[in-house]
């Protein structure tokens, strides 16, 4: 281990979530496509996710989370944000950003930053430690950080291998400076070579040297997930030495809820019980960037993540990149 460890004093202060109203079942799937609800369980652990409405777009989505946070912490005050981050692939523009549209629609002073990052499924995982070094360089002392997704608006629906996985959502959590230093291990990392597996063209209607001016998300499943099992063990080892932390002394994994087949391998990868995992993938599908807090913010809420547990968080996914981190969980 290293012989300090990289700790920021900050702690995650509140957390709120929003999903679409409109549950997508397998059965639903399988009147569009060749599947069945037999075939999407075993291969994914996916048995619902939601759909946004026609009128529902990230920003009513980041919206109704941060909302959800509010009414769930009343004594926080939009007027002490500094800071906007918000983590999404799938923006209402590409600019104004949400995160400034979102500063408009709170009423939060103008004086705050604003600013979207794409990361993909690290996307929540990029935000929180950046968030993070915002507070410690002292550019800012509270940050709103925002992961919402309209993925289903990105799906090509005669794709089954596809289209069964993905969903929407939002969840908004608030940092705030705490010398306790609850977030420790911040790590980040990119290999842009693999990014043909996992990819949504726009501007450029190629990648890789072949065609595809579709603008939807595509994806090779069996390179991603080899990806995942050859390079995440090797992040999760990364955070671990940061944070100055075994893996026993981990109360909670919470990897990004890509599909729950590669959850188990992953866990039994690095040798993490399965029963200590957290994941959002059976009741919302893959979010990409918002299914870490999909995870994590019921399981605060149900007392399952108390305080002072230690949480490992490790997002993963398009570009390809990755993101996490050691976050304590503190009242």
């Amino acid at each position: 281990m290293r012989d300090v460890a990289l700790r920021a004093p900050v702690r995650v202060a509140a957390l709120g979530m929003y999903v679409p109203q409109h549950v997508v079942t397998n059965d639903d799937l399988a009147r569009l496509v060749e599947t069945s609800d037999e075939w999407i369980v075993q291969r994914t652990g996916i048995r619902t996710r939601r759909r946004v409405a026609e009128n529902e777009f990230a920003s009513d989505l980041a919206l109704s989370a941060v909302r959800d946070l509010l009414r769930a912490h009343p004594d926080v005050d939009v007027k002490d944000i500094d800071y906007v981050l918000v983590a999404s692939t799938t923006p209402d523009y590409v600019y104004p950003s949400i995160a400034a549209i979102v500063q408009d629609r709170l009423g939060i002073p103008t004086s705050c930053g604003a600013l979207d990052v794409s990361a993909a499924c690290a996307g929540f995982c990029s935000i929180l430690n950046l968030g993070a070094a915002l507070i410690v360089s002292g550019q800012a002392r509270n940050v709103l950080i925002i992961a919402t997704e309209t993925l289903t608006r990105s799906i090509d629906y005669s794709d089954r291998a596809t289209c069964v996985l993905f969903g929407d959502g939002a969840c908004a959590a608030l940092i705030v400076r705490d010398e306790r230093c609850a977030l420790a291990g911040m790590d980040s990392g990119s290999d842009g070579s693999a990014g043909p597996a996992l990819y949504r063209t726009a501007m450029r209607r190629d990648i890789g040297g072949n065609p595809d001016g579709s603008g939807l998300l595509r994806q090779v499943g069996r390179d991603v997930y080899r990806w995942v099992l050859e390079n995440i063990p090797l992040t999760v080892d990364r955070i671990l030495d940061r944070a100055g932390v075994s893996l026993d002394e981990i109360d909670w994994f919470i990897p990004h809820s890509a599909n729950m087949r590669m959850i188990e391998a992953l866990c039994k990868r690095i040798g993490f019980p399965i029963e200590r995992t957290l994941e959002s993938i059976v009741e919302f599908g893959n979010t990409s960037a918002v299914s870490i807090p999909l995870a994590l913010t019921p399981a605060v809420r149900n007392g399952t993540v108390k305080s002072g547990d230690r949480l490992l968080i490790v997002g993963f996914g398009g570009g390809l990149v990755s993101a996490g981190a050691v976050l304590t969980w503190l009242d």
